[in-house]
Parts: structure tokens; sequence; C-alpha cells
């Protein structure tokens, strides 16, 4: 019902129009539902519930260098629903599921278009933009050799916070990936959590970005698993996967 809703007009959410259906990357659910008009604002600029995000950031970088996993954090940086192997017990990224994993990443990347329009209407600051204390790690990290045009595309991804790509990417994945293996759907959402954790330990996000990037990739995968096409990938996909966990066919 929340999809039938959100297809609605929806009254715009300041005097400031929201991005158009062309803006680029194009966004393949943008006459189907505003995703902008559905997620609640970012916190304002200062505000006690900003500095609470900060803290969090910072707080979550602490904790990756004293237990040791800015290793694990940095290599989430990877689009790849590849990076949920651990919580199926199968290596996705190995050569005999390549053609599934390759189904499920061009699956959850056209889901995660869905965010596009609301990172560049709220064009919320990343933490390590916003403050000097937050570590830039990953793919946050400065460019050690700049080219041309690197002033603008800095500017636009610093400005991109809200809500996160990646947790929009994760959440679609989990969603696919419990819907051919739900025996592990608690184990795949839990690793769709500790995904997103990533991103503030490199300094991309705070986390209410990463609320909002479920929020966004639940919506992109509703919109995908009504997709005819994406179903019959699912379904063809879905037996060799659960042949090589060892778990019986699904009817």
């Amino acid at each position: 019902m929340l999809v039938v809703w959100a297809t609605q007009p929806a009254p715009a959410a300041s005097p400031t129009a929201s991005p158009s259906a062309s803006s680029e990357p194009h966004d393949p659910f943008a006459s189907q539902i505003d995703i902008v008009a559905l997620l609640p604002p970012p916190p304002a600029p200062d505000s006690p519930a900003q500095q609470a995000d900060l803290q969090a950031v910072l707080e979550a970088q602490r904790s990756a260098h004293a237990d040791g996993t800015l290793d694990h954090a940095v290599a989430d940086v990877q689009q790849s629903c590849g990076r949920f192997s651990d919580a199926l017990g199968d290596d996705l990224a190995s050569t005999s599921n390549s053609k599934l994993l390759a189904f499920l990443d061009q699956s959850a990347h056209k889901g995660a278009l869905i965010s596009g329009p609301a990172k560049r209407y709220w064009k919320r600051t990343r933490p390590y933009a916003y403050s000097a204390e937050v570590e830039r790690l990953g793919d946050m990290a400065p460019q050690s050799t700049p080219t041309p045009d690197m002033g603008k595309a800095a500017d636009e991804i610093a400005h991109s916070s809200y809500p996160s790509g990646h947790a929009t990417f994760g959440t679609i994945c989990a969603i696919l990936l419990a819907e051919m293996v739900p025996e592990k759907r608690a184990a795949l959402f839990a690793r769709n959590r500790d995904y997103d954790h990533s991103r503030m330990v490199v300094g991309a996000h705070f986390p209410t970005d990463l609320e909002a990037g479920r929020i966004a990739g639940t919506l992109g995968a509703q919109l995908l698993l009504q997709d005819p096409a994406v179903r019959h990938g699912l379904q063809q996909a879905r037996s060799g996967l659960r042949a090589s966990l060892g778990l019986p066919p699904i009817y």
C-alpha cells in the first residue's frame, strides 16, 4: 500500500523544486515515487541532532581503530552484494556465482538510483567536510593526484550525504538475497546494518543518512520486486544458490 500511496503527487518540501526525472544519473523510479516527499529532512546544521550525529561518527571511528575493524570498513566501500557473502555462508564473488552476483549487483545499482533525487535536493554536507575532526578513509580519502575536473566533483561528493547511497544499495542486496534464502534473513539484515555502519567509519555518512538510506532501499527493493524481469531473474538464480548452500528448493 505504501508504494501505491507514494505514487501520488506530493507537495514540494520547500520553495525549491525537487530534481526532475531528467536529472543525471537517471532515476528509473522518478515517475513512480517521490522519495524527497517520503523521507524526513536531515538534521539542520549546528542543531543538537546534527551534533549527536557527528559524535556518533567520531565514536564509530574511535571504536574501529580500537577493535581492529578499520580494514573491514574500508573494504565495505565496494558496492557489491558480494560483501554479504559472510552472512550467507557462500562466496558470492566466486566463479560459480558470477552470473548470480552480476544479476544482484545490476538490480541493486538500479534500485539504489532512487536515492539520487533526495541527495541532490538536500545537498547535506558529509561528516568529513562538516568537521575536521572526522578522519577521511576509503573512498572519502583525499585524492593524491588532482585532476582539472576534481574541484566540481569533490564539491558534489562532499554535499551528497543524505540519504546514504551505500545504505540504499546494501538494503536492496539484503532484501533480494532474503527473497532467495529466507532462512538467512536475520543474518543478512544484520550484515546490512554492519555494511551501513562502515560508512560512518570511513567518514562518509552520519547515522541519520544511513536510516534514510535503509528507507530508500526498502522502497527501491519493493519497486524492483514488482518488475517481472527481476522476479524471473530471482526465481532462476534461487535454485542454484540454495543448492550451493545445501538448502532445499523453494517452489
